[in-house]
């Protein structure tokens, strides 16, 4: 009878360390996503089955209020567009090798003195000016997360422009070093746009949610889907790195088993 080929047993054996890895590997990834995915999952479908409430009528706990903010100062954005509240902020675009790296130069906002607005009724609208943490919903595409523990903000159609205006420039004095190209951005909401909020009532004001609450609270222009979206897609940056190292040891163990099942021959 023949002697086993060392060399034979010695790549059968690397083969089956990949493979148990490759298992091993994907075990933990699927218990990694369970673990993120499924407190996740219930607050988005607690958040989306929100009830709608009215100003006044006395309930204190995490609801969704449609209506209109208004304020009592005449605002108007950098780009000189009137708007109840904005955000606006300068990029710098530039190469790095064969990427491109986005980078924020400079960031102003307005979103002071606000009341939110119901028919005939009104509110102080207060919602992140209390040390919340606020994210804005920056672009129209895919892959824009948000933390459930921030406040989010989406005010829609994000309007962009090559042109960085003077009001800007003024402001972010020294800060506009670009290494690249430069493109000022902006989103902003009128008084007469509506709004969906998701607020807690407390004493006549609408302000954050306690920290149990799905989310701290949120402002969207018109709906409230796409910020949904975007705190559904926030474990993607969990999962980016163990999806990258799993893709490595498959990609590893497949090529040992073309190449030792005689596919290079």
């Amino acid at each position: 009878m023949a002697e086993p080929d060392p060399k034979e047993q010695t790549n059968a054996m690397w083969i089956l360390l990949i493979f148990l890895l490759t298992i091993g590997a994907l075990l933990l990834f699927d218990l990694g996503l369970w673990k993120e995915v499924k407190p996740l999952t219930r607050k988005l479908w607690t958040l989306r089955n929100l009830p709608v409430h009215t100003l006044g009528d006395g309930y204190s706990g995490p609801a969704r209020y449609h209506g209109t903010l208004r304020t009592n100062t005449l605002r108007a954005t950098p780009a000189g567009n009137p708007s109840v509240m904005y955000y606006a902020w300068v990029e710098d675009h530039y190469r790095s090798g064969r990427s491109t790296v986005v980078r924020t130069l400079c960031s102003v906002g307005e979103d002071e003195q606000l009341t939110f607005h119901q028919g005939s009724q009104s509110a102080p609208f207060e919602l992140f000016h209390h040390d919340e943490d606020i994210v804005l919903r920056k672009s129209d595409g895919w892959l824009q997360p948000v933390p459930m523990n921030k406040v989010g903000i989406d005010l829609g159609a994000i309007e962009k422009s090559n042109t960085v205006p003077d009001n800007i420039r003024q402001r972010c004095m020294g800060k506009l070093i670009a290494r690249g190209t430069m493109r000022y951005k902006e989103a902003s909401i009128t008084s007469a746009q509506p709004v969906v909020i998701v607020a807690c009532q407390k004493e006549g004001v609408l302000r954050s949610c306690p920290a149990e609450s799905p989310v701290l609270g949120l402002l969207a222009a018109d709906s409230m889907e796409r910020l949904l979206d975007s705190y559904a897609q926030q474990p993607l940056n969990w999962l980016r790195g163990p999806t990258l190292l799993l893709l490595i040891l498959v990609s590893y163990l497949c090529s040992l088993l073309f190449r030792y099942s005689g596919g290079d021959s």
